[in-house]
């Protein structure tokens, strides 16, 4: 089944890519859009370059951050808020369908 996953880069253009469940919102991006410096350490959690903000409305269909995420989006992600997450710790489901993020500055 093609879900599908909205992204704002950091430009303002907006894309609608297909997204199959289970891939990370890190690896679509990437896959999809390449971006210029994103998701650099190859989703492992570890250089905070897939920070996304996601649509305040989207937020809560996601699991919570986990400690790991939080001390890269701390330490390492450029203007980290309530909503951003880190590109490669989120798991796409059908639940997200449909769903917004935009992608950090750099």
């Amino acid at each position: 089944m093609s879900l599908k996953l909205n992204v704002i880069d950091r430009e303002g253009k907006q894309s609608t890519i297909d997204i199959k469940e289970g891939t990370t919102i890190r690896d679509a991006i990437d896959d999809e859009l390449f971006p210029d410096n994103y998701g650099v350490c190859g989703g492992c959690c570890a250089c905070g370059t897939c920070h996304v903000y996601v649509k305040p409305s989207d937020y809560d269909k996601l699991k919570a951050k986990e400690d790991e995420e939080i001390d890269t989006l701390e330490s390492l992600a450029l203007e980290p808020n309530q909503y951003s997450r880190l590109g490669c710790q989120v798991e796409f489901k059908k639940e997200h369908d449909n769903m917004t993020v935009t992608i950090a500055p750099d």
